[in-house]
């Protein structure tokens, strides 16, 4: 039988109202359309009702469900559930850095400069483009900086997780794969196999295209 486990420190796990319970499941490592539709049945739909339960109890209620499948189901619910949490902590954390950093600041002095005088000679316009700049450019990577931002890394990371809920095909060896929707994420990230393509946007509305695979060339995930 699996450690105790109270839904009500979990508040922060939300499931959207218009979708099925069943698919909701499906988003849980380990099942499939077939057995979340029989957990649904069996009075299981919710993801914390679902995480809340015992193997024992869940393999009695679930038809052609093993005690040791039923562990797992509950385990993956259960770290779907913290992950979800961890997830909204950040975002609230963001929140409150994003408003103390709005907060009100003092009006800065204004100064009358005199009028410019004309310049007796000409000047020649030196270009302001850096060795730095050059560099991205030839690289291919016309604006932002040449790594992966933390912003990025988590946006990346969070995409994939939903993407391995929803059934894709993992792209690592799953024997030595971290447990867990994220850490196993965060892992492919590592390995360089995602073929995913990031969209930055100037404050004019433009954007660049970059692949992942050219930003991972400079960063440092460790």
């Amino acid at each position: 039988m699996s450690d105790e486990f109270d839904p009500d420190e979990n508040e922060e796990f939300i499931q959207a109202e218009e979708e099925e319970p069943a698919f909701v499941l499906t988003r849980i490592p380990g099942v499939g359309p077939k057995t979340a539709e029989k957990l649904v049945a069996a009075g299981y739909g919710d993801v914390n009702k679902l995480a809340a339960v015992d193997a024992e109890t869940l393999a009695g209620a679930v038809p052609g469900l093993s005690e040791a499948k039923a562990d797992v189901i509950i385990n993956e619910a259960k770290s779907v559930i913290e992950e979800a949490a961890a997830e909204a902590e950040e975002l609230t954390e963001k929140g409150k850095k994003a408003k103390r950093k709005k907060s009100a600041e003092a009006e800065p002095t204004k100064v009358e400069l005199p009028p410019a005088t004309e310049l007796a000679h000409e000047d020649q316009v030196a270009s302001l483009q850096t060795g730095y700049d050059k560099e991205k450019i030839e690289m291919g990577i016309p604006v932002g900086p040449k790594w992966l931002t933390k912003y990025e890394k988590s946006r990346v990371i969070g995409a994939r997780a939903l993407q391995i809920s929803m059934g894709a095909p993992v792209l690592i060896d799953m024997s030595t794969a971290p447990r867990g929707l994220f850490a196993l994420a965060e892992a492919e990230l590592k390995s360089g196999v995602l073929p995913m393509t990031l969209r930055r946007t100037r404050p004019t509305g433009e954007y660049h295209d970059i692949p992942l695979s050219l930003l991972l060339k400079s960063t440092k995930l460790d």
